[in-house]
């Protein structure tokens, strides 16, 4: 019997509170395969974030005045400068933030990678940034009301690509697929969008029974959609090649199969893509 084959290539994404300075310096939480599958490399203080294959991006939650660096000064989202009274509602500074103000953390000392976890720590905008090596320009205070995401922005070979190394992709036949499930995420992305999750089940093969897990994070609302999607995939009569369903090449395009029309846009607003299992 003749079935529709269906890749997924992957897409990291970490969505985390923020967390209170500790000397200087804001250690985040541990990545994990099943909740991130991103690994960061290691990275010091003098790696630049604009040659790694993921990113980090800070969004305020509360008020707080005198906390950004001031490489930092204008909107990863909006554009807007973060000193605007227009953008604002206020005559503040560059280095206050501002409720929904999205900062993205470009600076080579802004924070430093671990070896064995791939945990960030975000160092402060004081001259004794701790062990990160921040300061007033590249540091940042972030508190327990802000959300850091780290997203990945690339596909490769090398560590942060993947877990633990080479970047994961999957291909399964339709007639393995045993269902959809929606879990609750509750979480924001930094563009404003309300993020839900659904974790897609195909029958493994290794032989033992089990399942695989495509984990989807996306727009809010969109779990019939994807259902909606999957059974346009079982019906669209595709036998000849395998239908890409999300993909992120080495040079950070990316490529959507779209909701139940199959319309090749971010109909469903994937942010994250991932095998759990």
């Amino acid at each position: 019997m003749k079935t529709t084959y269906v890749y997924f290539g992957q897409k990291g994404y970490f969505n985390t509170p923020g967390v209170a300075i500790t000397s200087n310096i804001a250690t985040l939480a541990t990545f994990a395969k099943d909740t991130a599958v991103l690994l960061p490399p290691t990275k010091a203080n003098s790696v630049s974030p604009s040659t790694l294959a993921y990113r980090v991006v800070h969004v305020a939650g509360d008020a707080v005045t005198d906390v950004r660096g001031t490489d930092y000064t204008n909107d990863f989202v909006t554009g807007e400068l973060f000193s605007s009274a227009t953008a604002w509602g206020a005559d503040l500074n560059q280095d206050d933030k501002q409720i929904g103000q999205v900062t993205e953390l470009t600076s080579a000392s802004a924070y430093i990678a671990g070896s064995a976890d791939g945990v960030i720590k975000v160092g402060d905008n004081t001259a004794t940034g701790g062990a990160v090596g921040s300061d007033a320009a590249s540091g940042f205070i972030m508190t327990t009301a802000d959300t850091v995401i780290i997203e990945q922005t690339k596909a490769g070979d090398t560590a942060g690509n993947g877990y633990g190394g080479v970047g994961g992709a999957f291909a399964y036949p339709m007639s393995r697929f045993l269902g959809a499930n929606p879990v609750a995420y509750a979480k924001t992305h930094y563009d404003g969008t309300v993020l839900d999750q659904t974790d897609l089940y195909f029958e493994s093969q290794d032989g033992v029974g089990g399942s695989a897990i495509i984990r989807l994070i996306h727009t809010a609302g969109k779990y019939p959609e994807i259902v909606k999607t999957m059974e346009a995939l079982e019906n669209c009569g595709i036998y000849d090649r395998a239908v890409t369903f999300y993909d992120l090449d080495i040079n950070g395009k990316e490529t959507f199969l779209g909701g139940s029309t199959l319309s090749g846009n971010n109909d469903l607003g994937i942010v994250g893509c991932w095998r759990t299992a």
